[in-house]
């Protein structure tokens, strides 16, 4: 008889179900993330008579000196002077040019050498139209280390 009840135990533990396992936890939530910098590069392009302005922050990989590069092609025959500008906290222009390059039909090149806090560096593009004729062309500018 005892040998029964012990079968019948051992059935029983065998045949009923599984023990309730509870839920994986939650991971706990995270935190937005900042969306990344843009690293450029920096283009725009102009179809105007008038002097045009573009704006934008450069940013880097890591603070510190770096060297901009602009390259800039024109439609005009006497080309154009695009100019990079500093600007300051309130959107004036902050001091002298920092790199510029006079377009042409086959595009020219210049670079400079600025320092670029983490937060950036505010700057403003001018395509110096001084001749009053409506000229078209472009730009690129480049951060490298």
């Amino acid at each position: 008889m005892r040998s029964l009840i012990v079968l019948l135990a051992l059935c029983a533990a065998s045949c009923s179900p599984p023990a309730a396992t509870s839920p994986a936890p939650t991971p706990p939530p995270t935190a937005p993330q900042a969306p990344a910098a843009d690293l450029g590069p920096y283009t725009n392009a102009w179809d105007s008579s008038e002097f045009s302005r573009f704006r934008h922050t450069l940013h880097a990989a890591a603070p510190g000196q770096h060297t901009i590069q602009i390259s800039a092609t024109t439609n005009s025959p006497g080309g154009e002077t695009v100019a990079v500008y500093p600007l300051r906290e309130d959107g004036s222009r902050g001091g002298s040019r920092i790199v510029f390059v006079v377009a042409d039909f086959d595009g020219e090149n210049a670079s400079g050498a600025l320092t670029i806090p983490a937060e950036g560096l505010p700057v403003e593009v001018v395509v110096e139209n001084a001749s009053g004729r409506r000229d078209t062309g472009n730009y690129a500018l480049t951060v490298t280390p």
